[in-house]
């Protein structure tokens, strides 16, 4: 009865702080938007799901983070394929893509927290230097697993995974996983760090060591709990 009793006052405080406008610090407001320049938070995760129903919401993340990106109408087909709330991402507001990419807004993001919190300080701590630009072999593509017949849509057939190939760095350095994976040195030790920490920001990341078919990329998702391989 005492425990019910004091339940009872907690809930009457609460209520009556956030009543007159009290709100915790964003860190620790699972309802509070995700900031993409700052570090993951205990609900990053929840936040980051969010993004996929609330497009405006993304949108506004990436713009407020400097991403460099135009907003693409849905795209139906064929089959299962296409996508919904995606983007045309050209930069992350620290290194510019390859090449433009089309991925979903929380892949975006995705991308923008990997490079602010993930390839930036590794370049920083290895090189001294920064990422400029970030190698991909794509990201849309409609298409099975491993395009074999009869294996499950792969994720990149809605857009929602891209293959990173490799980093150019600002002091002319380049680093390609194909190449520097499984070698000595700086080039190997920036790779594993990045391949390491990719998966406090993303969802899924597949690399070298995961099997055969990834020996020359990192395969990365915002969907998932950091799981990686």
């Amino acid at each position: 009865m005492r425990a019910f009793l004091l339940f009872l006052l907690l809930l009457a405080l609460l209520t009556l702080v956030w009543s007159r406008g009290w709100r915790p610090p964003d860190r620790y407001n699972p309802w509070a938007p995700l900031d993409l320049r700052e570090p993951p938070d205990l609900f990053f995760r929840y936040k980051l799901d969010r993004l996929a129903r609330e497009p405006a919401a993304c949108r506004a993340a990436l713009a407020r983070a400097g991403a460099r990106f135009e907003p693409l109408r849905d795209r139906a087909g064929p089959g299962a394929c296409g996508w919904t709330h995606a983007v045309r991402l050209e930069g992350t507001g620290e290194a510019r893509l390859q090449r433009p990419a089309i991925v979903t807004c929380p892949l975006a993001a995705t991308l923008v927290l990997l490079d602010r919190q993930v390839l930036q300080p590794a370049a920083s701590v290895i090189y001294r230097s920064h990422v400029t630009r970030i190698d991909h072999v794509g990201s849309y593509a409609c298409r099975n697993v491993y395009g074999r017949p009869g294996a499950p849509l792969s994720r990149h057939a809605r857009a929602a995974a891209i293959d990173l190939t490799g980093f150019a760095l600002a002091d002319g350095h380049t680093l390609r996983i194909a190449d520097d994976w499984k070698a000595r040195g700086k080039a190997s030790a920036f790779l594993h760090r990045v391949h390491n920490r990719a998966c406090e920001v993303a969802g899924m990341v597949l690399g070298p060591d995961y099997n055969a078919e990834h020996h020359s990329h990192f395969h990365m998702q915002a969907s998932g709990w950091g799981y990686c391989r």
